[in-house]
């Protein structure tokens, strides 16, 4: 017996990001056996500067607040929607982050979008969508 598969929406709250989980929506309410959906947000870490003068307590609160704030808009779409699903908060390498996240929970798909909240975006694909196509050993679907 096998367990149920995992697909992984890294999640920053951009347009792009929402429509990447409509589409993983969509696809897994056509399907007889549907995987659980993940539901990544990667909080960047704050510079060194300022974490020495903030106790790691009062970092991981305002990390958990921001991470909660960009995944509000998916949890309650996934809600109404009766997906199963879970929501994950981690701080770190967007991309690394992202596949270490996957290869962890040994998820199966990625979906995402083709650029995220970032400004540094390539000429067609975001710079966090470039790496993880390349650093990752799973299917990545890329919606735009």
């Amino acid at each position: 017996m096998h367990n149920k598969p995992h697909w992984l929406v890294p999640f920053d709250g951009s347009a792009q990001s929402t429509k990447a989980l409509a589409l993983a929506v969509r696809e897994i309410k056509d399907r007889l056996s549907p995987p659980e959906l993940m539901v990544l947000n990667v909080q960047l870490p704050l510079s060194t500067d300022i974490t020495r003068f903030i106790d790691s307590k009062t970092l991981d609160g305002f990390h958990k607040k921001a991470g909660e704030e960009a995944l509000a808009t998916a949890k309650a779409e996934l809600e109404q929607a009766g997906v199963v699903h879970s929501i994950h908060i981690q701080v770190g390498s967007v991309a690394k982050t992202i596949v270490e996240f996957a290869d962890s929970h040994h998820c199966s798909l990625i979906v995402m979008g083709t650029h995220g909240h970032s400004g540094m975006a390539g000429l067609l694909m975001g710079s966090v969508t470039t790496k993880v196509l390349h650093q990752s050993g799973i299917p990545v679907l890329l919606t735009k």
